[in-house]
């Protein structure tokens, strides 16, 4: 079974449509971005604040996206949403981006779309955003999208041995609606707008 472009499969079964921000395409990874996000994550500058998996599943309980520079075509970074692994019923997004393209507001406008998507598509009234404490630049990502600050926590890292210390934070649907009225967020033909897209 191969992915299209339209979101469509070879076999005829629908997946859902892939985002398109102004410099980013977000869909459904193929294998060989699958590999590609293996390498970006191996390095030690993002494999030690890992703290959640973007998209564990489909459905319901989640969706992944690689994130690819529209431009160029490169993938740049993941990102998704999933079920909490301590919360079942929540649902908890996270996004990486690989360190050659840190600092080039690609962190944030993926985020505002996966946002945008999971409010959109599932019923939750609570998002949440797990960040090792350690991860200054995610925290001014994860603010600079909306959420506030929760509640600290451990969570098993993939490359620690053992649990390490998280910040949580929590966008609820109606703060969300709120920054959508704004102007925030995505604009209705779903592309981020200019100005938000740092």
């Amino acid at each position: 079974m191969r992915d299209t472009l339209d979101g469509e499969t070879d076999d005829g079964f629908e997946r859902r449509a892939p985002i398109r921000t102004p410099r980013l395409l977000m869909r459904r990874p193929n294998d060989a971005e699958r590999a590609m996000m293996m390498k970006l994550a191996a390095n030690p500058g993002i494999s030690r604040n890992l703290a959640a998996s973007p998209g564990r599943g489909n459905g319901r309980d989640g969706e992944s996206f690689a994130l690819i520079e529209r431009r160029s075509s490169t993938l740049v970074g993941v990102s998704g949403y999933g079920e909490m692994v301590d919360r079942p019923g929540a649902l908890e997004i996270a996004t990486w981006i690989g360190e050659e393209f840190w600092g080039r507001g690609y962190a944030t406008e993926a985020t505002h779309a996966v946002i945008d998507r999971a409010f959109c598509e599932t019923g939750i009234t609570i998002l949440w955003c797990s960040n090792r404490v350690s991860n200054g630049r995610a925290r001014r990502v994860i603010e600079k999208c909306g959420f506030q600050f929760r509640e600290t926590g451990m969570v098993r890292s993939p490359a620690a041995f053992g649990a390490v210390p998280v910040e949580r934070f929590v966008l609820e649907r109606r703060n969300w609606a709120s920054l959508k009225s704004w102007g925030a967020g995505m604009t209705e033909d779903g592309d981020v707008p200019r100005d938000n897209a740092a």
